[in-house]
Order: structure tokens, then C-alpha cells, then sequence
């Protein structure tokens, strides 16, 4: 089974402790909103009953399980920037800004505009949302640019507030890694990275203690993330040697940056939380390359694949956990909180492999093959020829 799950890739360019990254932003990220779907679901004001004080109790770690998103938006940066610091670098061929973006569109798009009309359409044909009154949101959220305009998500996914930020960078990575190595110097370079990443977690702690909403859920709050992703991405191309060993060493390393990711995820708006909140999340993804436990696990081909199925995942969970949630919560409605959770998560989760995995295979992974477009127009054209 896993073998219809597994990511059309180039064998040459595919690195499964990156998947394995992405199994661990998307499960966190899953997590968090079963539990605050299930907690609205059953109108139960869940923190005083985890207890979300300190590390000791599950409550503090199920507040900050989000984190998840940052961790997708660092490992776009390491994705995205990969090929253009290979060209940078290594002098291999360089990348065609409009074969870029054409490959951005045709291999993200169809997933992402198939759930959005189709999530529109259970609004108004299922929940008798009014049509007219949606449609603005669902506009904006085809063009990617819902936060700036109403400044909250999405009203037809709300998660999708993340991918237009991500859509964001995908139009200034090229540009800004232009920027970058037009300079010379390579001290400079880093220094460069250095006070973007400075820079974003400044914007970011504006925008918040501001309360400036049409731009916190943008590439201003969040380009340290991604600049975390691209400042690992250089020193993996330029020192592949030192990613050949392993050292439980390592291992240690990515125990303590986890918990400092966590520790120092909130509150988001102090500019201190989010310097060291980089800082161990650069920790961790040296942990998956360079320890030898978190290497094992991250590159388990259940964790990869499952990983590599994120995006999927990532458009239907939530909206899923909603419609689900009407049904199974009466299965759980006698039981305490913590117990009915799990339960929950059991159901929730199962159901969500398995329609993530159609998903997946009838509409995302085909949009992987770069072909596509045009063997779905020589389809088309054969059947108009037969019919005619």
C-alpha cells in the first residue's frame, strides 16, 4: 500500500529526513485542531481541565502543538531554496523563473482549488451559508491574498492562511537569493541572511504588540522561519561530508531543541521567544540529518511517506475534524475529557488516513508528474476527435 503513497520524486533529489520533517509539523499540527475541534464540538472549555501551566501536564504541550506550521514554513525554505543554491553553489544549470513558477502552479494548485470549491460548496449547499455573502472569501482565497484584505483566515478553510503565506515566499525566494549571492563576500552573505531573520522576528513582535491584523498571518511575521530553512539548506550543499556521520550526540541535541521549540513558542510577540525559538528549530533539523536515532526515525518509510503526503492532509484535516465531529462525539459524550480525546484521536485519524490517501492518490499525486497538463490535453483532444 505504501508504494501508491510514495511521492512521484527524482531519485537523485530526494531526501526522506525532509518528509520525515514534514510527518512531524503535520502530526503536530493535526493534533491541535482535533483538540480544539472536539472541544467546540462538545462546548467543553478544555485548558482548565489539561491544565496548561507548565511542561508536567499534556495541556501544555496540546496549546502549543500550532508550532507545527512553522516547522512546514523552515522546511520550504530549505526546499525552495535548494535548487537555486545548487545553481549558486555548485554551478549547475540555472533555474528558469517562469519554469518555476509554472511547476509551483501545476503541482499545487489543483489540490488546493478542488478543496476550496468544494468546501464552498458545503457551505452553501450543506450548511446554507448564503452564496453571495461567501463568495468574497472564497475569491480572496483563490488569489492567496484573504489576510491581507479581511486580516483573519479564511473563511471557507482557515488553515490556508499558512499557504498563502508560503505563496508569498515562493514569489520572493528566487529574488531574494538573487540579492544575496550578488554579493561577493561570502561572510557577508551569511550576515545578510543574519539580519533578515533578525529583522522578521522584529517585524513580527511590531506586528503583534500593534495588533496590525492585516499582517500577522504574512511573510513579515514569519520569513525568520523560512530564512531558517534556507540558512540550512546552504550549509547542507557546502559541508556534505559532515552530514555523512552520525552521533548520539545529536540525538541530545534534538531532545532539547523540541522542548525548547515548545517552550519558547509562546507568547509569540516577545522578539526573545522567537530568536530562540529559530534558533533550537535549526537544532532540530540538524537533529534529523545528523542524529542517529532521530535519522532512524525520520527516515522510517511509513513516517516519510506519510510525511510526503502533508499538503493533503494539511487542505482536508480540518474541515474533516469539523464534519466528523458532529457524529463521534456522542460516542465519547459519557467519558472524562482526556479519555474521550483519545478515543477521539483514534476515530479522527484513522478516517483521516484513509480519505487523505484517495485524495492523495486520485488528485495530488498525479499533479507530480510535470507532464500533466499537457497529457490531460492530449487526452482531451482525443476524445473531442472521437466524437466528432
Amino acid at each position: 500500500m505504501l508504494k501508491y503513497l510514495k511521492r512521484h520524486t527524482n531519485a537523485n533529489t530526494f531526501i526522506p529526513e525532509i518528509d520525515g520533517l514534514r510527518f512531524f509539523a503535520i502530526i503536530t499540527v493535526v493534533i491541535y485542531h482535533l483538540n480544539t475541534t472536539y472541544a467546540e464540538a462538545v462546548n467543553t472549555a478544555w485548558k482548565p481541565i489539561l491544565d496548561i501551566s507548565n511542561p508536567l501536564y499534556v495541556g501544555w504541550w496540546l496549546l502549543r502543538l500550532d508550532l507545527g506550521v512553522k516547522v512546514f514554513f523552515a522546511i520550504s525554505g530549505f526546499v525552495l531554496a535548494l535548487p537555486f543554491l545548487k545553481h549558486y553553489l555548485q554551478g549547475e544549470a540555472k533555474i528558469s523563473i517562469g519554469e518555476y513558477f509554472y511547476r509551483r502552479l501545476t503541482r499545487l494548485e489543483p489540490p488546493f482549488v478542488i478543496t476550496l470549491l468544494g468546501f464552498y460548496a458545503v457551505h452553501v449547499f450543506v450548511l446554507h451559508n448564503d452564496a453571495l455573502e461567501l463568495l468574497p472569501s472564497l475569491l480572496a482565497s483563490l488569489l492567496y491574498i484573504h489576510s491581507f484584505v479581511f486580516g483573519i483566515p479564511s473563511s471557507i478553510n482557515p488553515v490556508t492562511w499558512s499557504l498563502e503565506t508560503e505563496a508569498q515566499f515562493y514569489i520572493v525566494i528566487p529574488f531574494l537569493l538573487a540579492g544575496i549571492f550578488y554579493v561577493k563576500n561570502k561572510l557577508t552573505r551569511y550576515a545578510l541572511v543574519l539580519l533578515m531573520i533578525g529583522l522578521s522576528i522584529w517585524w513580527k513582535t511590531i506586528i503583534l504588540q500593534q495588533d496590525i491584523e492585516h499582517l500577522y498571518y504574512s511573510i513579515f511575521s514569519y520569513l525568520s522561519n523560512f530564512m531558517v530553512g534556507v540558512l540550512f539548506a546552504k550549509i547542507f550543499l557546502t559541508y556534505p561530508k559532515f552530514f555523512k556521520t552520525k552521533n548520539i550526540v545529536y540525538d541530545l541535541l534534538g531532545l532539547f531543541s523540541i522542548f525548547i521549540i515548545f517552550y519558547f513558542y509562546k507568547p509569540q510577540s516577545l522578539w526573545t521567544n522567537n530568536l530562540i525559538f529559530n534558533i533550537a528549530l535549526f537544532a532540530m533539523i540538524l537533529s534529523a540529518f545528523k542524529g542517529i536515532i532521530f535519522n532512524y526515525f525520520y527516515t522510517r518509510q511509513i513516517i516519510y511517506v506519510i510525511g510526503g503526503m502533508c499538503y493533503t492532509i494539511y487542505l482536508l484535516h480540518y474541515a474533516f475534524f469539523h464534519l466528523l465531529m458532529k457524529f463521534s462525539k456522542t460516542i465519547t459524550q459519557e467519558l472524562n475529557y482526556g479519555t474521550a480525546l483519545l478515543i477521539q484521536m483514534g476515530i479522527a485519524l484513522t478516517l483521516l488516513m484513509v480519505i487523505s490517501s484517495l485524495f492523495f492518490i486520485l488528485i495530488e499525486k498525479p499533479c507530480m508528474n510535470k507532464k500533466w497538463p499537457q497529457q490531460l490535453r492530449n487526452f482531451l483532444l482525443k476524445i473531442v476527435a472521437r466524437t466528432s
